[in-house]
């Protein structure tokens, strides 16, 4: 039965935590010899995406964005297949698919947000047709409104821990787009309050609809990246702050703590379920501007042998518990069981 092919089936215009979740999923998969390949339901031009996949000698076709074209696909399919949907746009067409070709479907929920407008009806018919597929949650706050689900931890390749090197200045990022569920206005309001002191620096990697807003007042301390096509950006970055509204369980704190960086975040999602304060990384539970401060001058101010034994248990951390193995065992079940 492992010799079934499995189609990871999506509608990406971004490159953000799905989009890095397929990449790590392809990898993961290829590299027990399971047969993948990802389906996007139109081109919509992301050529990061696209070169990701491409790296990891990946297949990926394109759909024409209509309903009727997956049908048509998965009906002339001579041998069965594991359709494996993610986001609400593919989850929704995906279950309804198979639920009338009787194919196995599996879906991964992602989001940590119920959205607003068009996204929020999105979002209530993507979980109210849950029944039809067997399910991934990232957190378990979507256990309750997912059904048939079970908790399925985002992970990361391990690479080689990094050493702690202190800079004359303390670089501290913010990665991810620039949308309200992000909170990159606080991370701006955070610079803001630090604006006075010389030692820290801030640095935004990522672009969305609040950029032009939050460029135009931005204190003279934080300088805005835009974009990246790559991962180059880590080198350029000593902390990761996570000033999110909501999450599920970020692709971009696992990728941090992989390349041993400290990372402050907020007490959203299931980042509690990786991060133990004080020990691997630091979780500000009030999620207020203030304990984000207070706790990154914390760090700045902190022994070399302080820092080294944080960054080293994240490294662990992610090294033992969510660099894909446990997470295997749950997939091949879903997909072969």
């Amino acid at each position: 039965m492992k010799s079934v092919k499995t189609i990871l089936f999506l509608d990406s215009s971004l490159y953000g935590g799905i989009e890095t979740h397929i990449v790590q999923l392809v990898r993961l998969l290829k590299s027990h010899n399971l047969v993948v390949e990802v389906l996007f339901y139109q081109d919509h031009g992301n050529t990061q995406l696209y070169r990701n996949l491409d790296d990891a000698q990946c297949t990926y076709t394109f759909l024409e964005g209509k309903v009727s074209s997956l049908y048509t696909l998965l009906k002339n399919k001579k041998a069965p297949v594991n359709l494996h949907t993610h986001g609400y746009k593919a989850g929704i067409i995906g279950r309804l698919t198979c639920k009338l070709l009787t194919s196995r479907c599996i879906s991964t929920y992602h989001a940590g947000e119920a959205g607003t407008g068009f996204v929020y009806l999105y979002n209530y018919i993507d979980k109210l047709t849950s029944f039809m597929s067997k399910n991934f949650v990232v957190s378990d706050r979507l256990l309750s409104q997912v059904h048939n689900a079970e908790v399925l931890d985002n992970f990361v390749d391990i690479t080689n821990p990094m050493s702690f090197d202190f800079c004359d200045k303390l670089r501290v990022g913010f990665v991810g787009r620039l949308s309200h569920e992000k909170g990159p206005d606080n991370f701006v309001e955070l610079a803001r309050r630090l604006d006075k002191n010389p030692s820290i620096s801030f640095n935004v990697f990522g672009d969305g609809p609040m950029a032009p807003d939050l460029q135009s007042s931005k204190p003279a301390n934080i300088k805005f990246h835009g974009h990246q096509a790559s991962s180059d950006f880590w080198d350029q970055i000593d902390v990761l702050v996570i000033s999110s509204r909501a999450e599920g369980l970020p692709m971009v704190l696992l990728e941090a703590m992989a390349r041993s960086k400290c990372v402050i975040s907020f007490d959203v999602g299931a980042v509690a379920k990786v991060i133990s304060h004080n020990t691997n990384g630091y979780i500000c539970t009030s999620n207020c501007i203030d304990e984000l401060s207070e706790t990154l001058i914390s760090w700045s101010q902190a022994s070399k042998d302080k820092k080294k034994q944080i960054t080293h248990n994240a490294f662990q951390t992610i090294q033992q518990d969510f660099s894909g193995s446990k997470q295997l065992e749950q997939l091949t079940r879903a997909y072969f069981g």
